[in-house]
This record gives C-alpha cells, structure tokens and sequence, in this order.
C-alpha cells in the first residue's frame, strides 16, 4: 500500500500478491499431509469448505483429522511435489489447478506413485485466501515394490508429526 491509505494497491501488483498467498495456502496443505498433521491440513480450508478427495467427503473441519485417518494411516511416509500450477483471481474468488506427483510408502514397505491433478476454487475471507471446495482427479498411478535394504540408507530423519525437524525451522 502507499502512505496515503486512499490509494490503492496497483492492480497487477494485488493480483500477484493474492496468487503467491494461493500457492502458499495450497503449499501448506501438501505439507501438512506429509507430516500427517490434521491441524495444518485444515488451515488450507474455510470451515463451510467441501473436499472430495479419492472417493472420500469431507468438510473443512474433519478434512484433516479424515485425510490422516482414512488416508495416510496404510502409508508410513509421503512426499508430494508439485508441478504445474494455473490460477485466476476473480476479486475475492479464485481458481487454481496444481498437478502433483506424490510417493507413499505402504505399511508393508510397497511404495505407490501417484499423478494428480487438485482443483481448487478458493475465496478471501477476511484477508485471507482459504480452499472453499476441492477435488481430485487422480491419473493413472503406479505400484512398485519395497525398496532392497542395501545397508547404505541414510538414518530417517523425516518424521510424520510435530517432531519433525521442519517444525524447528518454522515459527509458526
């Protein structure tokens, strides 16, 4: 904002601003579900927010602690990576798609590489950008093997909840 609070922001500058706060709210979910955090997970949505999410609904109270239980509790890790992003702003409404690639590692040590597209529509409530709806469109996935122990692995540092080292990197 300028220092006469009268005048408003450029107009491509506010809509580069709100696509960045749209990416990182999305970024936030991806993280919480590879750190199995309920609570996180439920940041990236308003609490009236509708998510059909691999043959599952929920809504923006239960998606987190849903995801973790109905989800990620057959996995021991997961990775996402995101790829592609698209959104448009339309005031205080918005549109992102986000193509993902993720890794799962089954209980029984198989691993599952996914390809996915979210589609998400998202609103700003009270400043702040937040899923509204979401849905998945799953593309075709893989199921590979457990990896061979070849007594070279690295310890395991990554860790599925608040013990995880990246809770020490970040203040909130």
């Amino acid at each position: 904002m300028t220092s006469d609070s009268n005048q408003q922001r450029d107009p491509a500058v506010q809509e580069m601003l709100d696509k960045m706060a749209i990416s990182e709210a999305i970024m936030r979910y991806f993280r919480g579900v590879d750190r199995a955090d309920a609570e996180l997970i439920n940041s990236t949505y308003h609490p009236d927010a509708w998510d059909e999410h691999d043959g599952h609904e929920f809504n923006g109270l239960t998606v987190g602690p849903g995801i973790v239980e109905t989800v990620l509790r057959s996995m021991t890790a997961t990775r996402h990576n995101v790829g592609t992003q698209t959104i448009e702003v339309y005031g205080d409404e918005a549109a992102a798609e986000t193509y993902c690639t993720g890794n799962h590692t089954l209980r029984d040590g198989r691993r599952i590489h996914t390809f996915v597209r979210y589609l998400d529509r998202l609103e700003r409530r009270n400043g702040e950008w937040r899923i509204i709806h979401r849905s998945s469109v799953i593309d075709p996935f893989e199921l590979l093997p457990a990896l061979q122990d070849t007594g070279h692995n690295p310890p395991e540092l990554a860790r599925r909840d608040r013990t995880d080292p990246s809770y020490q990197l970040f203040q909130s």
